[in-house]
């Protein structure tokens, strides 16, 4: 019995370090390579997202601990990193896709996020 015990903490230990490890490589919602920041939670029910004929138009919004300043530096990094190039200190181009990062409040980064359609 205290095998079978021992095996399944074991598990459970395995499966947890897994979780960990893939909810930092998440990306923000109707992407596939603009990381979400490890510390900002994205409420359920808050997104926006619309097709067009030249693309898609996502926003949302998140909620952090982090500073503005915090936010901001993550994502100048990241970005310039991957392509993206910053037009003003919270807005993003890469191609015809655009990302404008807003602090509306206190602990709320709102993200607004245009994808080009390829071709347009």
């Amino acid at each position: 019995m205290r095998i079978g015990f021992n095996i399944l903490f074991c598990l459970i230990f395995i499966v947890a370090i897994s979780v960990g490890q893939t909810a930092s490589a998440d990306f923000l919602p109707g992407t596939d390579d603009i990381p979400l920041m490890d510390g900002l939670s994205l409420p359920e029910t808050n997104d926006f997202a619309f097709d067009t004929p030249a693309g898609q138009i996502l926003a949302f919004d998140a909620d952090t601990s982090f500073s503005q300043k915090q936010v901001l530096s993550f994502y100048q990094k990241t970005l310039t990193a991957m392509g993206w190039e910053q037009s003003k200190s919270n807005h993003f181009k890469r191609g015809n896709d655009t990302l404008i990062l807003s602090f509306p409040k206190k602990g709320s980064v709102h993200f607004d996020i245009t994808l080009a359609t390829p071709g347009h």
